[in-house]
Formats: C-alpha cells, structure tokens, sequence
C-alpha cells in the first residue's frame, strides 16, 4: 500500500494504492484525516461508527466513503484511525460496509493540518492496472 499526496491549487490531494480494493478504501481515509491532522498517531480506540454505503460505480461508492467521513468528523467530532471495510457487488451496486474506530476530536491531543472542506469529484479516479487498485482525490480546502 502506498499513499502519496498531491500538489494543488486551493485544495489538497493523495494518491493511494492497494494489492486489495477493500484496502484501498482503508488507506484512503487514512490518507484523508493524514492530510487533515498531520498524523494518525496518538488516536485511541475509544469509540465505533458503522456506516452503510452504496454507489453506481467504484468511485461513486468512493467519493460517498470519504464525504461520509468528513461529515463524521463535522457532526461527531470524531477522530478515526481504524477501518474495517467491506465491498461486495450486489442489485447493480457497490455496497460498502464499514465499522470505524476512534476517539472524540479533542484540541488539546489533535491538531487541525488542513480544515477540509469537501471531497470534489474533480479528478477523481479509481482504476485497476495489473492487479494493483490506484485511487486519485482532491479535496477543496
């Protein structure tokens, strides 16, 4: 697994990629709340969020994923650094089911890096290249 930020105008951006499509998912949230707190270190396991998806494609079902985290970092002020994800195929649809663990965002352990606004469908691209899955985001700041 590799994870790789980009370079951009007015937003932040990563690359991540991944042997397993389940993992992929996985290292793009960490690279999203590495990009928005610097570092995952230091995050506890204090608390879980399960969270159920679906998108028409592989990188519908993505940008849902990471817009879901955000909007889980905005409403609960949640924290997270682990992620169990699983992707099946079913009804025409990608189906994601996650269970997340962290903690309570709190200002005197966590420190804001970047405050992200939203995930863009710009540039947005998930594809599959000699069994290697590789992922490419922008996220407006």
């Amino acid at each position: 697994m590799a994870y790789k930020p980009i370079s951009h105008t007015s937003e932040v951006g990563f690359e991540v990629s991944s042997m397993d499509l389940e993992k992929l998912f996985v290292e793009s949230a960490r690279a999203l709340f590495r990009e928005m707190l610097g570092s995952l270190y230091g995050i506890k396991i204090q608390g879980e969020k399960k969270i159920y998806l679906e998108g028409e494609d592989i990188e519908d079902l993505l940008h849902k994923w990471l817009s879901q985290l955000l909007y889980e970092f905005e409403t609960s002020k949640m924290v997270f650094r682990q992620f169990d994800v699983k992707i099946e195929f079913e009804d025409d649809k990608f189906k994601l089911h996650a269970k997340l663990g962290g903690e309570p965002f709190d200002l005197s352990k966590h420190s804001i890096k970047k405050a992200l606004k939203a995930v863009t469908r710009h540039k947005l691209h998930v594809e599959r290249e000699r069994g290697i899955w590789r992922a490419s985001v922008i996220i407006d700041v």
